[in-house]
């Protein structure tokens, strides 16, 4: 129901926000920048709503083998899901080393339950680094060809509000 379930039952979903990003993006950046037109803002209706946040990142690395990339879950500016520090590893929600031929292509899902404590609009972004400086591809392989042999995908971003 659209004003949440009952007192003490929890669970139920109250609004849905999607978008869809199938266009082709890069960055060698060697820190986090976030993903042009990869967002999507859900307004709260309680502050005791938590939101859950899935994603869908399909990704490549431009690099050859040892070249790193990785990604983050970011609400507004605050990076959530991610590691804890460890020294001067770089805290993300998820990442991979470049291998295998042109084609080739990683596939990411984010399933995540915020605690937002808002009724202000939120946006939830993924933000990307290259911190070897080989690009980071995403919706697009390794190699960076337009032949019918190879793909080009879509990534998504969905989160529901859901009733505390």
């Amino acid at each position: 129901p659209v004003s949440g379930v009952p007192t003490g039952g929890g669970g139920g979903v109250i609004q849905v926000k999607h978008t869809t990003k199938s266009d082709y993006y890069s960055t060698g950046s060697t820190s986090f920048t976030g993903i042009t037109g990869f967002n999507v803002s859900i307004t709260p209706t309680s502050t005791s709503s938590k939101i859950f946040v899935m994603v869908c990142v399909q990704y490549s690395s431009a690099g050859s083998g040892g070249s790193r990339v990785q990604f983050r879950l970011v609400r507004d500016s605050t990076a959530i899901a991610i590691g804890d520090s460890n020294g001067s590893n770089i805290q993300a929600t998820g990442g991979s080393e470049a291998t295998g031929g042109g084609g080739n292509m990683k596939s990411a899902t984010i399933n995540f339950l915020d605690s937002p404590s808002t009724t202000s609009a939120i946006t939830y972004k993924i933000q990307a680094i290259a911190p070897d400086g080989a690009d980071f591809r995403l919706n697009r392989p390794v190699n960076d060809s337009t032949a019918s042999s190879y793909h080009q995908t879509a990534s998504h971003i969905t989160v529901m509000e859901v009733s505390a």
